[in-house]
């Protein structure tokens, strides 16, 4: 989905054809609600569907979509296969409920080809209908280390510049993979600007590919005009930027996802050394950002932001981060409506422990939830000023600010985090513990709304959580190994 203009091509073709309309006296559904581009291109209709389009479309007036699946499913059918739909061409899921619902496309093919799905669509008192839906999805393998622009993409060379071009120039989903013998370092000789819609990039692996600025420029600029752009699987690294951002900055761009990603060694004069969410949405999961510098704030990550601007921050390890101002691992200044989540996070070691500046910071007036994350070892761990807070099941070990609202909350820290180590083949490192640390089966499923196996099923490095009584408070799942079978003795 590369515009929701009706100046440009939209690429999602849908059947005329509506099945099971119904609906209740509130919002009615249209004919436009089961054609997906009227319905994001519509000005008349109250739609805040498919398109996270901060229509302002709020309370009971939206519609949403609730279920995915094969084109030639019934609608019970339908809503029994739930959110996620995928076969040999691609996958379709839902994310998000309400007025912030949408899809997300991404390419199972290592060709362009055609995807068909069934949606069906509720609306506030459980009226349903369904309509059918095609989308082309374009499909870019890297499989040169060179950043020479050659302004094409073929199967003899295509750069990471280039299969992003390409991608942007098509109408439909794109997809940027990278040459399954493909390993090694990509310096940039200038920032990578992503201006689109419906992007991914999936990489093989933090440890297996890196992009980086070579200590010149930044890396991934992605402009205001961008939503659900996904990047995933290798690492960012050696950044620099004299503005917000040096690894990644996200400018007024949403529904983006960051995802099993290696944010590291980035540095800016100003604020987000690894990472600045500036007015802009999305999710950063499963993924490291350590060794980051701002000459301000963030120096991991940071964002400023107000209603619409939603961040999920989740099995995210933030370490060895610097700023010259407050805030080294995280900082966070959110407006009135924005809300911001942290859900098993672990920060720690960012100032290099120094109590002369904030480890991390929450301030301004957003809506702040931070969820069996384990923020310690940072000096003063954390100064939260926004009173729309609740926190629950954390361990935050020098504290400071508002008051907490939640509950099973502990301010003290007394067992040290190990190094930051890479304890499988995913390439992410994590700060591991023993089974004594208090951050072991820490979390109380029965407090707040973390969903300890369900919501989050896995820690940062893939580890199903729970592997003991209860979830483990931060990124990071004990699981015991055992170091004679690593060695080969048995």
């Amino acid at each position: 989905m590369k515009s929701f203009n009706n100046q440009h091509s939209v690429f999602l073709i849908c059947s005329l054809f509506i099945a099971t309309l119904s609906f209740a006296g509130d919002t009615p559904f249209t004919n436009n609600d089961f054609n997906m581009e009227a319905a994001i291109n519509s000005s008349a209709e109250l739609m805040d569907v498919l398109s996270n389009d901060d229509s302002g479309i709020t309370g009971n007036d939206y519609k949403e979509v609730v279920a995915v699946c094969d084109i030639n499913a019934s609608d019970q059918d339908c809503l029994s296969n739930g959110t996620n739909f995928s076969n040999a061409i691609g996958t379709v899921t839902v994310n998000g409920t309400g007025d912030n619902n949408n899809v997300l496309f991404t390419s199972s093919s290592s060709v362009s080809d055609l995807f068909e799905f069934k949606y069906v669509m509720e609306n506030f008192t459980g009226g349903q209908g369904s309509a059918e839906a095609s989308v082309t999805m374009f499909y870019y393998e890297v499989n040169t280390n060179s950043d020479s622009s050659t302004n094409n993409c073929t199967p003899a060379a295509c750069t990471l510049r280039d299969a992003i071009a390409a991608g942007q120039a098509e109408a439909g989903a794109s997809n940027v993979r990278f040459d399954r013998d493909f390993t090694g370092i990509i310096m940039l000789s200038s920032e990578l600007t992503i201006d689109d819609t419906d992007l991914t990039i999936a990489g093989p692996g933090g440890d297996q590919v890196t992009v980086s600025g070579n200590d010149q420029v930044r890396v991934i600029d992605v402009t205001g005009a961008s939503e659900r752009v996904s990047l995933s699987g290798f690492t960012i690294s050696n950044g620099l930027a004299t503005g917000d951002g040096a690894g990644i900055r996200f400018n007024g761009s949403r529904d983006v996802l960051v995802e099993n990603m290696r944010i590291i060694d980035n540095e800016t004069s100003t604020n987000g050394g690894g990472i600045w969410f500036a007015s802009a949405s999305g999710t950063v999961r499963n993924t490291e950002i350590s060794d980051n510098q701002a000459g301000v704030s963030g120096g991991g990550i940071g964002m400023i932001g107000s209603f619409g601007s939603d961040v999920l921050l989740e099995n995210v390890t933030i370490s060895g981060n610097v700023s010259a101002d407050d805030g080294a691992g995280f900082f966070i200044n959110s407006g009135n409506g924005q809300n911001i989540t942290l859900r098993h996070v672990t920060s720690a070691f960012n100032n290099n422990g120094s109590n002369q500046i904030i480890g991390n910071q929450v301030g301004a007036n957003g809506n702040i939830n931070i969820e069996s994350s384990l923020i310690v070892s940072n000096g003063l761990d954390l100064v939260l000023l926004a009173n729309n807070n609740v926190v629950n099941n954390s361990i935050i070990g020098n504290y400071s600010g508002a008051n907490l609202v939640g509950g099973n909350n502990l301010t003290e820290w007394g067992v040290a985090l190990n190094p930051l180590a890479a304890l499988n083949d995913t390439g992410l490192r994590v700060h591991s513990f023993e089974p004594g640390a208090d951050a072991h089966n820490y979390v109380d499923d029965m407090i707040g709304n973390v969903g300890c196996g369900t919501v989050v099923p896995n820690d940062q490095i893939g580890t199903p959580r729970p592997e003991g009584a209860g979830c483990d408070a931060g990124a990071y799942e004990y699981i015991f190994i055992d170091e004679i079978f690593i060695s080969g003795f048995e």
